[in-house]
């Protein structure tokens, strides 16, 4: 699955990961050069994503762009049009809750669910380029929330958003920023390594970063020097679960047990498909807690619909909650994003206006049974 998360100029990025995945765990991850990255993307009117597993990519039209911020990059404001099928038209159709004031923020924010109700901490969410802290303020039964960045973007969020953000370093030229966070007098709870390293997005003008198991693990050496005392780290997230980066990198950095959870992404059409991945992947990782920080139906078409993608959601959790090692599921996406990312083309919570939209509801409803 591909997830597709720098302390870039957070409005600048756009996120996306259009590439089906239901066969990338078969294929083997072929060789990778290492792209060079600089600090601040460029603008640019067309951004490619290639896949380095299958070789496929994917195009898609925004009006700006940057680093991407599902997969790899940092979230912020962006525009373009959204999915017209006829499933992303039902989703298109949300209008603000009652609740909602000028905005579409709340008027009210319900404080965090954090632990609460048979999910206990199950019920996370992840956000993408374009959304707002205001956001997550609808979405009352969260217990955590991740973009993909170590900031929070959109406006000053309120104190639960502070309070459930969870901070990824999703790049190699983040882990300074890293060290410096949780050495510092208010380290996280938990910090998100390395985002989807074995991927890249290319543009015109400019790629993001793609490093190879033993790069990352010279990369990391700072952290693991450093690590200050407050705060656990979950272990990097290839796009390719099951291909050889993670192992590779393990035994390259001889850090698997400096991190408290591993990290897997899943996209596949049911919920059979990402429930056989996860249990695959924990036949080699089972000394630790899962967390499963990118997850959503994806037909490659956009074309599943509201009921399946509600039903795909309760099955999710209803497993995460059985299977006794997924600590974390962050249902993606938090936010629509307004390119053709076929895999989050349905699964969204909150419009690109800020607005909740029908599939809130069914997250709200959730009770991992």
């Amino acid at each position: 699955m591909r997830g597709v998360c720098l302390t870039l100029v957070f409005a600048l990025s756009v996120s996306a990961r259009c590439v089906r995945k239901n066969q990338l765990e078969q294929a083997e991850t072929p060789a990778k050069q290492p792209v060079e990255v600089t600090e601040t993307k460029p603008l640019a009117s067309t951004v490619q994503k290639q896949s380095v597993q299958d070789g496929n990519s994917v195009s898609w039209n925004t009006t700006s762009a940057a680093a991407p911020s599902r997969g790899q990059g940092s979230s912020g404001t962006e525009s373009g049009q959204s999915s017209t099928s006829d499933s992303g038209s039902i989703l298109n159709e949300a209008t603000a809750d009652s609740s909602a004031g000028s905005g579409g923020t709340p008027t009210t924010p319900k404080p965090s669910g954090k632990g609460s109700g048979n999910c206990g901490n199950l019920k996370a969410v992840c956000f993408n380029g374009g959304m707002q802290a205001s956001m997550y303020d609808f979405i009352t039964t969260a217990t955590d929330w991740i973009t993909f960045s170590m900031t929070i973007p959109g406006g000053g969020p309120s104190p639960r958003t502070q309070q459930d953000h969870i901070p990824m370093m999703p790049f190699a030229s983040d882990v300074p920023s890293a060290v410096e966070l949780v050495n510092g007098p208010n380290p996280p709870e938990w910090l998100l390594t390395f985002n989807e390293p074995d991927y890249s997005y290319v543009g015109p003008g400019f790629s993001t970063p793609m490093m190879s198991p033993q790069e990352a693990a010279e990369k990391i050496k700072p952290l693991l020097a450093k690590p200050g005392s407050g705060t656990k780290f979950v272990a990097p997230g290839p796009a390719n679960p099951t291909g050889n980066w993670l192992p590779d990198f393990f035994a390259a950095c001889n850090c698997q047990d400096f991190f408290s959870a591993y990290n897997i992404h899943q996209y596949k059409a049911d919920s059979k498909g990402v429930i056989d991945t996860i249990n695959t992947f924990r036949t080699k990782y089972s000394d630790k807690p899962i967390w499963i920080t990118e997850v959503a139906p994806s037909d490659g078409g956009c074309g599943l619909g509201l009921e399946k993608v509600g039903q795909f959601m309760k099955e999710i959790f209803k497993f995460a909650k059985d299977s006794g090692f997924v600590d974390r599921v962050f249902w993606n996406s938090g936010n629509q994003v307004t390119h053709d990312d076929k895999n989050i083309c349905e699964s969204w919570l909150i419009d690109s206006s800020g607005k909740p939209g029908p599939l809130l509801e069914v997250f709200e409803s959730i009770d991992c049974t």
